[in-house]
């Protein structure tokens, strides 16, 4: 039992030092574009722990229920700052590889189980590109460049689709920061609304169909695919 018990401490250290080091990044990174975030994440802080304690203080003289006033507006003032800080770090992050090559790639990337991005499946040399999403909506083709030239590709890109898919929906959207494109944004809750047509079991033989009759994938154009930032949940 000892060494159980000393094995799993330096497991948990390192865990511990992971999620601190991860926030520590994200924080630097996000500091790049919101150049206001410790002054924004301190004032937060202050606004939200000062009134719970000075209630607590002065509306009592209970020790106890003063020393209860203080860690309760800690811990409160401290998962608001927590919660401010992960929105803020999402925006700077999407700030960062909105109009980059790949970047609804990257956001696409996010979606979770039950659902299968394809990245690249068709390209011009201007970078315009179409990227496959198979899930419960049935098949997406979500385009990124400009909007003219991209249309024609995600055009050929749908009868293809539709071929292969049968009588699934195959649903076709550009992603862009023009008015009347998808933002990169709402890119994720825009596809899932697009709600569920199609059960896990035929995705799953969608994804049998395409990876039959798929080439190997094609190379994203030169430059850092953008990564999403997170902040560790508790």
């Amino acid at each position: 039992m000892a060494k159980e018990k000393k094995q799993k401490e330096p497991k948990q250290k390192k865990e511990r030092f992971k999620q601190l080091k991860l926030i520590r990044q994200t924080f630097q990174l996000t500091k790049e574009v919101d150049r206001f975030l410790g002054l924004i994440l301190f004032t937060v802080f202050l606004a939200t722990t000062t009134p719970i304690i000075v209630i607590g203080i002065f509306t009592s003289t209970s020790p106890f229920i003063q020393i209860i006033s203080v860690s309760l507006g800690i811990t409160i003032g401290l998962m608001v700052t927590v919660i401010v800080f992960g929105r803020r770090a999402e925006s700077a992050a999407y700030t960062k590889i909105e109009g980059q090559p790949g970047a609804a790639a990257a956001i696409l990337n996010t979606l979770k189980k039950g659902w299968i991005v394809t990245p690249a499946i068709a390209l011009t040399k201007q970078q315009d590109l179409v990227h496959r999403v198979l899930g419960p909506v049935g098949v997406v083709l979500v385009g990124e460049g400009s909007a003219n030239r991209v249309t024609q590709l995600l055009q050929n890109e749908r009868i293809k689709a539709q071929r292969i898919a049968g009588e699934v929906p195959v649903t076709t959207l550009i992603v862009g920061m023009q008015e009347g494109l998808v933002p990169y944004r709402k890119l994720v809750k825009h596809v899932k609304k697009l709600g569920k047509k199609i059960s896990p079991k035929e995705v799953r033989q969608l994804r049998s169909k395409f990876g039959a009759v798929s080439s190997s994938p094609l190379p994203i154009p030169k430059g850092p695919m953008p990564k999403g930032m997170r902040v560790p949940r508790r």
